[in-house]
């Protein structure tokens, strides 16, 4: 299958189901990107496999799909100019039909490895005509594909309302056998008909007869089924008359037929063209024509010469071959023009594949720009504005959400006896910690500033279990910054941590750098919960209090009343944990002994400090490591080098 099919059927599916029905289609075929390279071979299932996943995707049956795909290909080669051939097949729809097989031909030159189909029509008639369609593609949705082919082109080239019925379809062997009756007003028929007939009356009336040896000398590679041969052929293969044409030859076109009297005269006065292999493979090709009179069958061939050293092991010359036609240039220019199209066919597939390769590497590009925007906006806002929507077009509105601030305890006064980088690296350990718990519980990080860290849960996706989510989140917090020490006391880092229930309105702000903001009372109050709490306490408001009282899984316990600067008192409590009793218990967090880190140059930050620091996310638990050796045992090595902590963009102080 050329890759001129799938690039067709490509630009089908985008024209009529749009751009995101095509990226979903080719995700479970295995297609990793979306360039097609018109002269490479691929998959033959490509194709239907397409079509399936359109088809489940857009709820259509797989049958239009194909036959939609065939219509569309008519319109693609017109775009790219390559339907000129198409254009000049036949003066009437029924001499376009008997030319298909020329025209696949015509394009073995361009794509040397076709398999092309056979056709050939019998049952001709007024209303219409039998079409017999022969292909080694033995899946039976090309059948159909064809159908949308016959449309297009009778509605196009020649103004048919065309009506196609598949009245037969089976296999014989590899091949599969289809015949089509396409119905149309074909009045053609009968004037031409006529037009035959008066010929013959009038070679009859005038005695025009041609003495059969002036005739066949014209011909010399010509075949009589129960007569002669001609002098071309008796050069190459001697022998042949009075033998049994099938001994001697086997039909390779139409396809899946036998080289048989019956099938070849099956339609008086039809013209078949056909290819015929003598056992010494000499290609002839050329008509069938039945001669009534006589009642026997004549093929007037030429020879199917690919170079000129098949001739010379042939024993065929050049002037062999007639010389009242194109056969001597044909076959001393083809060489040439050959050789010149092969170089031009062979740059033509190194610049697809550099372009086919650039496109990987940009998609891969994208898809790492695509998860950076993704980490820093929801990505349901990023994917809006990528379509080109305004800022202020993603302001929404969440009535029930939960939100979450934290910060750490006399971070202040921590600082001033700890170098810069230092700084650095403990709060890298810190949000951290905070980032993969965001990810377990399924909570959005709104934003990290110096020590303040805030998330909300419910938004930008809505969760009826935000509440929850949230509180989970919290005490898991508290566990995991065990394991954040102080470099000057060694003593573990406390935080306190505030959560509120409520509505707050989202929205990205600006345009150089857009953020994804929270703007409400809510975080107001929950920022306000936080200032007001204690170290590695849980502080939370009474809304929040009455959602966690639903399940009965938490230890809460009054704390009092909070002034809430412009608005009423609140009262708050202290959310402990959870219960005993509750699914899902906390195993405390090792916590490994470490030595305070060491002034060391900048530069080296990534390289020492930090690639000994890693994350382990364990079950239920958040462990922090510090990779020296006496402080980690074999058990927690196996942990190692899971998650990093920082990159070295980031080891720069502040």
């Amino acid at each position: 299958m050329y890759g001129i099919i799938l690039d067709s059927l490509m630009d089908c599916i985008k024209q009529k189901y749009g751009e995101q029905v095509w990226k979903r289609a080719i995700g479970p075929c295995g297609i990793s990107n979306s360039l097609f390279t018109a002269h490479k071979i691929y998959h033959e299932e490509l194709v239907p496999n397409l079509a399936k996943a359109v088809a489940e995707t857009t709820g259509k049956t797989f049958e239009s799909i194909m036959e939609a795909a065939g219509e569309h290909f008519i319109t693609y080669i017109t775009n790219i100019k390559n339907d000129t051939v198409t254009r000049v097949l036949g003066r009437r729809f029924t001499d376009f039909l008997n030319g298909l097989n020329c025209m696949h031909d015509y394009y073995r030159f361009s794509f040397t490895e076709i398999q092309p189909p056979s056709f050939h029509v019998s049952n001709e008639d007024s209303k219409g005509l039998e079409l017999h369609y022969r292909s080694r593609r033995t899946f039976p949705g090309y059948v159909y594909y064809v159908k949308g082919l016959l449309h297009k082109i009778a509605r196009k080239f020649y103004s048919i309302d065309l009506n196609v019925v598949v009245t037969q379809h089976g296999f014989s062997g590899d091949v599969m056998l289809a015949v089509l009756r396409l119905n149309f007003p074909n009045e053609e028929y009968l004037s031409f008909r006529k037009i035959i007939m008066d010929n013959r009356n009038f070679r009859e009336a005038n005695n025009l007869i041609m003495p059969s040896n002036m005739a066949f000398d014209l011909f010399p590679y010509h075949l009589v089924f129960n007569g002669s041969t001609g002098l071309g052929i008796d050069v190459i293969y001697k022998g042949l008359e009075g033998r049994r044409l099938n001994e001697a030859f086997f039909m390779t076109r139409p396809l899946g037929y036998e080289l048989t009297w019956e099938n070849v005269s099956m339609t008086s006065y039809r013209r078949h063209s056909t290819n015929m292999t003598a056992t010494h493979f000499v290609k002839l090709r050329g008509q069938m024509l039945y001669v009534e009179e006589m009642d026997y069958v004549i093929f007037l061939s030429t020879v199917m010469n690919d170079d000129l050293n098949n001739m010379y092991e042939m024993g065929l010359f050049v002037n062999d071959l007639p010389y009242h036609d194109l056969s001597r240039d044909m076959v001393l220019h083809q060489p040439q023009q050959s050789s010149e199209y092969k170089l031009a066919l062979d740059m033509e597939q190194t610049k697809a594949t550099r372009l086919e390769d650039t496109i990987e590497n940009l998609i891969s590009e994208q898809r790492k720009t695509d998860d950076l925007i993704y980490s820093m906006i929801p990505k349901e806002v990023a994917c809006s504005l990528k379509e080109g929507g305004p800022t202020d077009s993603v302001c929404t509105k969440y009535d029930e959400v939960t939100v979450l601030f934290s910060d750490v305890v006399n971070f202040a006064n921590i600082c001033k006896h700890i170098a810069p980088h230092e700084i650095m690296i403990t709060l890298n350990m810190m949000v951290s910690v905070f980032d993969i718990l965001c990810e377990k519980y399924n909570t959005y990080k709104v934003e990290t500033v110096a020590d303040g860290f805030m998330c909300v849960s419910g938004a930008p996706t809505y969760d009826d279990r935000h509440a929850r989510n949230m509180a989970d989140m919290a005490i898991q917090m508290l566990r995991g910054i065990e394991t954040v020490r102080d470099p000057n006391t060694r003593e573990p880092i406390q935080i306190r941590i505030g959560l509120h229930c409520g509505g707050v309105i989202a929205c990205v702000l600006g345009h150089k750098i857009p953020q994804y903001c929270l703007f409400g009372d809510t975080v107001h109050i929950a920022s306000k919960l936080e200032a007001t709490g204690s170290g590695q306490r849980i502080q939370i408001s009474q809304t929040c209090m009455e959602k966690l009282s639903e399940c009965s899984d938490y230890e809460i316990e009054p704390k009092g009343v909070v002034k809430i600067k412009g608005k009423r008192s609140i009262m708050t409590y202290w959310l402990n944990g959870r219960n005993k009793a509750a699914d899902g218990t906390y195993p405390a967090p090792p916590i490994p002994s470490c030595s305070r880190n060491k002034k060391i140059d900048v530069k080296q930050i990534s390289h020492s400090e930090i690639e000994k620091t890693n994350l382990d996310f364990d079950g239920d638990e958040v462990i922090m490591i510090e990779n020296k050796e006496h402080a980690v045992t074999p058990k927690d090595q196996v942990s190692n080098k899971k998650h990093g902590i920082c990159n070295k963009s980031q080891s720069k102080p502040e």
